[in-house]
């Protein structure tokens, strides 16, 4: 798989660090999701060559954390593709600039727009088919970390070049 062409990493953040699952409470509002903190410690890692954003439908606790661990979070309640072209023009980047990592049918337009499409072993299978890549880790597994695997023998030739 090639990333030479990658800037910028561009994930969703629900079925990629957390597992699909979420207390919810009776009037509808998120009291609670649980994420693998793993996959954060590993996005400090892919920040020291690329960048990173994260990307949802759900505002809920997404957007506060995201804000403790100083990572761009864009909101995408009604459109994910629409957001990801304004992603593209606030960071100067073409499609084929982007690592998208999605999992479900929400993902799919900005995963075949990107230059690198991932996904999780537990995506639905529609996106399973368009992505260039499954990892065998299910959301909330540490899917970041295997991401992070696939790119290490490109981080470690960026980082010979400088």
């Amino acid at each position: 798989m090639d990333f030479s062409n990658i800037k910028l990493i561009l994930s969703e953040i629900d079925g990629i660090v957390t597992e699909h699952m979420s207390g919810i409470g009776e009037m509808g509002i998120t009291l609670f999701k649980t994420y693998y903190m793993k996959d954060f410690e590993t996005i400090n890692k892919i920040k020291k060559t690329f960048g990173f954003v994260f990307m949802s439908k759900e505002p809920d606790i997404n957007i506060s954390l995201c804000k403790k661990k100083n990572l761009p979070f864009f909101l995408a309640e009604r459109n994910k593709k629409e957001v990801y072209n304004k992603i593209l023009r606030r960071y100067s980047l073409a499609p084929d600039n982007v690592l998208y990592i999605g999992n479900s049918y929400s993902d799919i337009d900005c995963m075949q727009m990107s230059g690198v499409s991932i996904c999780p072993e537990d995506a639905v299978v529609d996106v399973k088919n368009v992505s260039d890549r499954v990892v065998s880790e299910m959301g909330g597994t540490g899917v970041l970390c295997a991401v992070y695997e696939l790119l290490k023998p490109e981080i470690k030739n960026r980082m010979s070049r400088n």
